[in-house]
């Protein structure tokens, strides 16, 4: 068995995780033509093939099943080791990596530009997307997070409570109560918001599904539709009109969350204190209790069971 080399194993668990060359590659921000050399260097230094190829993919074999579990573990201390490294960090310098949702853009732009310029040696890299970075995995540092409780291994302070409601667009046209659905899509599939709509509507037609709430604001500017948006984005979008109240069933939370190895880190902190104070003061913007820049319709109760109408 020849050296191993332990920059391979993040390219083990990377296609083990995500089932293909490409979809591993992408994680790790590499070429798949990278992540095929890395691999075959790997299962020669083992002298054993890790992966079965098959057309849809790669399985791990019987040797790659069994180095799974070793792997993680290596790759939980290294962790491990680095958060205790850098929370030795006391002055506010160096990297530090955010992610947040992008429909929070509009209300993030502005307070970290003053962050860059409040503490200009820290390296601010944001990534604004709907999907979860692992904290305990360094994907991020700070996240802000919509969620109903937030994950067992990060510290969290909650901003407040995240309201949804029923939008469409603004425009004059038919009783927007009577309008079809845009639905959500592909992992928005499990949303709150899409879970009450699939319970209480489930039988009116839909015209549009997409998996992205950025791109359900832009439907429902151009579709005549009902779309379901968090009240941050939709009633600031002068452009829409909201459909009654905020659904109780679809409301979660916003957390500002940390890993608890880092809340010591100087730049950690520094930022984590200033996303707080500039996030908290849109707490009624958030639990849908702001005025609307558009007007709210609001929807008569279900009549009675055997009244006439």
């Amino acid at each position: 068995m020849e050296s191993l080399n332990w920059d391979d194993l993040p390219v083990f668990l990377a296609i083990a995780r995500e089932g293909s060359l490409s979809a591993a590659a992408d994680a790790l921000d590499a070429t798949p033509s990278t992540m095929h050399r890395r691999l075959g260097r790997l299962e020669q230094s083992l002298g054993t093939r890790l992966f079965d190829r098959h057309p849809t993919g790669l399985t791990p074999t019987a040797a790659g099943e069994a180095l799974l579990p070793l792997a993680e573990g290596v790759e939980g201390d290294v962790m491990t080791l680095v958060r205790a490294i850098a929370g030795r960090d006391q002055a506010p310098r160096g990297p530090v990596h955010l992610t947040a949702p992008d429909t929070l853009i509009d209300l993030l732009v502005q307070p970290l530009a003053t962050f860059r310029l409040d503490f200009p040696q820290v390296h601010l890299h944001v990534s604004l997307a709907d999907r979860y970075f692992d904290l305990s995995r360094r994907e991020a540092d700070v996240a802000v997070r919509p969620s109903r409780q937030p994950p067992e291994d990060a510290l969290g302070r909650r901003v407040g409570a995240l309201a949804w409601a029923a939008y469409a667009t603004a425009h004059p046209g038919p009783d927007p109560g009577s309008l079809p659905w845009a639905r959500y899509a592909g992992d928005l599939e499990s949303l709150d918001a899409e879970v009450w709509r699939r319970e209480h509507h489930g039988s009116d037609p839909v015209v549009i599904a997409v998996n992205g709430v950025v791109a359900m604001q832009r439907v429902a500017r151009c579709v005549p539709c009902r779309v379901l948006l968090p009240c941050f984005v939709g009633d600031v979008d002068p452009q829409l009109q909201r459909i009654g109240e905020p659904i109780a069933a679809a409301e979660s939370a916003l957390w500002l969350l940390v890993h608890p190895d880092l809340k010591r880190t100087a730049r950690v902190r520094a930022l984590a204190d200033h996303l707080w104070d500039a996030l908290r003061p849109h707490r009624a913007l958030f639990e849908g209790t702001a005025a609307p820049l558009g007007h709210i319709v609001q929807q008569p109760p279900p009549a009675p069971s055997g009244m006439e109408m």
